[in-house]
């Protein structure tokens, strides 16, 4: 792996950030001794330096986390404008996230962290993040787009999410959180921590299970999941000249789910959203993760260097429907082909052995596998943080460096099953196989500089980053296990960028932004596969006081220009072959544009508080060229995609209001989201029924009472008029969100 461009950048940077370090530390006394902050440091730097970023960027704190007790980040981040999002199974399990038009499928075009580290699975060598930590232990969400996201690559294209944990509290505390609902719904959350002089620690449990909400064709049987999480924190500092804070970081956490990608016909989908065929029954995913991280803070004057050494392992079996024995025949006897066609003659006898309405023959037969993944994450990561004046200028630079490797290691096996009188699966003897073995790796060196100048009222934010990625995919033998091909794949590419606040009055600041994206490409048995890049531009204002009707405002226009634009053929996408398994494709030209609003006040009225929050994105996406899409990562396998088509699964119109009564001792507050129709694949002018998804609106309320000061109260109703509406279409027919749910809940602070 070259990296001689990396190291140069960062010698430049490294040159100018240690002139202005000794220049600083040359002016400034021998620093007293104070405790380190064991707070959370937010990237953002808080919800008052959010409102002085160049760049969008967005904060979901402790408060508005603990509003609705969501266990679901989908949900979570309706409230932030410019979120795109792809629901699945109406728990949030498998989050589908995309920022600004990118493609939300297993949020593997947004980079993803938690604590400022990287937390997919593998998030250069296989970045669908089948992996996304628990909501429920954070503290809070932080969400950056523009020209902030040049700091936290891979993909910077869209934007980043970081989610942070709760942090060690300085006196000893402790909260027990016990929810249960609707469908056996139940939450354990408990955690204790506590500073003991220089020594802090912080344990937390967490356990989240359900039984589902589908019904299974002839069966009792759980469509639901259980997932565990236990977490430690430790931490230690030693004050002086120079104060220091060692962190460790352990986790663990498992799941068992008995999901399935099997989706319904429109008709069967339209007089019950909430059946599953009998098919699914053996459909199952169940993984583990283990979390490794050890954080060093060194704290001089006016500068504080950051390191942190970490290490992910995820390992996970996805058991699940494939397809029929027919399709290694005839391809048309595809799952998708059936489910759009129940009734066809040639699709009938299919459908029924999937209803499990009629036992299988040899065609009939279903093929059934195991998906298994073991995932590897792990990296080093460094960064200088300096304060320092310069010419009569104040600068506040960042310079960071990352060494990150990543694998997966891909196993999938299949076999087929005959379907009983009544619907009972039988595995067929002499039918196992392995379909697919290979492995992708990939090496990365990333050296980011940002400085942000201060003139005045006004912030100029440059930044550059550099990657530079060495991956391979090694194939091998489905029988013999001996290696039948290796392609590597080598990029580098410097990501400038700038972006500028400018505070022009009290109440009025206006912000812009220009930068270059970037998704890296993974390496492919083709070896042609070019990474993803853009040109993206955003400009807008912030306005608060009368302008903003007594609050806070802002409303900001984004243009992202691909000149190359990607999809990633997957199983979740439904037409993917399985020796193309995490392969990209490229698709020329694109165009992604859209406008983000947000306003927010709290008002006061007769001894009540009242707060209020609306967001809303408009987005429109389109492909620049004609091309056909040979694997079904934007849309159908072998569909002809022409210029002008729409991108699928990008809704015009997303709305968040939320509306609250407060007093000293209850909260009632309420969500609305409106989201418009979107497309299940690419196409232009109306949507054909077979590819639409409806527009809706889901309404959500929570109420808590403060019982005693250790003792809290509360309800959730998610869903609360009931509303039925499409998820998703993609890979096998129609799946619905969750019905109404109500949940139950007490907190005790110990």
């Amino acid at each position: 792996m070259n990296l001689s461009p990396a190291i140069h950048s960062l010698s430049i940077a490294l040159a100018v950030s240690v002139t202005a370090t000794s220049a600083t530390m040359a002016a400034t006394p021998t620093q007293t001794e104070k405790s380190l902050e064991l707070d959370s440091v937010y990237i953002t730097g808080g919800k008052d330096e959010v409102l002085q970023k160049p760049g969008s960027a967005t904060l979901v704190d402790d408060i508005a986390l603990e509003a609705f007790e969501y266990t679901d980040i989908h949900r979570v981040l309706n409230a932030v404008p410019g979120v795109n999002l792809q629901e699945e199974d109406g728990y949030g399990l498998r989050p589908n996230i995309g920022l600004r038009g990118t493609s939300p499928e297993r949020s593997k075009k947004i980079t993803v962290m938690e604590d400022g580290i990287l937390s997919g699975p593998a998030p250069y060598s296989a970045p669908a993040a089948y992996y996304f930590p628990n909501i429920s232990r954070m503290s809070a969400v932080e969400v950056f787009k523009g020209p902030s996201t040049i700091q936290y690559g891979p993909a910077t294209v869209g934007g980043a999410i970081n989610l942070v944990s709760r942090e060690i509290p300085y006196a000893s505390e402790g909260e027990l959180d016990v929810q249960y609902g609707s469908d056996n719904f139940q939450r354990y959350n408990v955690f204790h921590g506590q500073q003991i002089e220089n020594f802090g620690y912080l344990i937390e449990g967490l356990r989240v299970s359900a039984d589902g909400f589908k019904d299974l064709d002839g069966s009792n049987d759980s469509t639901g999941f259980v997932r565990n999480d236990v977490n430690l924190k430790t931490s230690w500092q030693s004050l002086g000249e120079v104060n220091q804070l060692f962190i460790v970081k352990l986790g663990y956490a498992d799941e068992d789910s008995d999901e399935t990608y099997l989706g319904l016909a429109r008709d069967d989908f339209e007089r019950d959203p909430y059946r599953r065929y009998s098919a699914s029954q053996l459909d199952n995913m169940t993984w583990d993760h283990q979390q490794y991280q050890f954080t060093h803070i060194i704290e001089f004057a006016d500068s504080t260097v950051t390191t942190d050494v970490y290490r992910n392992e995820f390992d996970r079996d996805w058991f699940r429907l494939s397809g029929f024995n027919q399709e290694n025949n005839d391809s048309d006897y595809s799952l998708v082909n059936i489910l759009s066609n129940p009734t066809n003659s040639n699709y009938q006898s299919y459908y029924d052995v999937l209803t499990g309405a009629a036992s299988s023959g040899s065609a009939q037969q279903l093929r059934i596998g195991n998906n298994g993944r073991t995932f590897i994450s792990q990296g080093i990561q460094t960064r200088l943080n300096q304060e320092f004046d310069l010419f009569g200028v104040s600068h506040s630079l960042e310079v960071g460096i990352r060494v990150h490797q990543d694998e997966v290691k891909r196993l999938h096996t299949e076999q087929n099953f005959n379907t009983l009188a009544g619907g009972d699966l039988q595995a067929v003897a002499g039918t196992f196989k392995t379909t697919t073995r290979n492995q992708n790796d990939a090496l990365a060196l990333a050296v980011y500089i940002q400085d942000e100048i201060t003139i005045d009222e006004t912030v100029v934010s440059l930044g550059l980053r550099h990657e530079n990625i060495e991956s391979s995919k090694t194939t091998y033998g489905n029988a013999t296990s001996i290696k039948v091909s290796e392609n590597t794949l080598k990029q580098s590419v410097l990501l400038p960028g700038i972006g500028v606040y400018s505070q022009l009055t009290k109440d009025f600041g206006v912000l812009a932004g220009i930068y270059k994206g970037f998704t890296a490409a993974t390496a492919s048995e083709a070896g042609k596969t070019k990474p993803e890049e853009s040109t993206n531009f955003e400009l807008g204002s912030r306005f608060s006081g009368n302008l903003a009707l007594g609050g806070q405002a802002e409303v900001i226009a984004f243009l992202n220009d691909y000149t190359e634009f990607s999809g990633t053929c997957s199983f979740s996408q439904g037409s993917c072959d399985s020796n193309q398994t995490g392969e990209q494709t490229n698709a020329g030209s694109a165009q992604v544009y859209g406008i983000e609003a947000s306003w927010k006040k709290e008002m006061a009225l007769s001894g009540f508080t009242l707060p209020a929050l609306i967001s809303y994105t408009f987005s429109h996406g389109e492909f620049g060229d004609q091309f056909v899409d040979s694997t079904g990562a934007f849309g159908e396998k072998g569909q002809v995609i022409q210029e002008g088509y729409r991108i699928g699964y990008l809704p015009e119109h997303r709305l968040n209001l939320q509306l609250g009564i407060e007093q000293a001792k209850w909260k009632l507050k309420t969500s609305i989201l409106y989201q418009s129709e979107m497309r299940n694949v690419p196409g232009k002018g109306s949507i054909e029924k077979s590819d639409l998804i409806e527009a809706h609106t889901v309404v959500d309320l929570s109420a808590s009472y403060q019982y005693l000061p250790q003792l809290e109260l509360y309800s959730t109703i998610d869903n609360v008029v009931d509303e039925q509406y499409i998820a998703g279409v993609k890979p096998y027919g129609f799946r619905p969100s969750k019905p109404r749910t109500v949940h139950l809940g007490v907190k005790y602070d110990f």
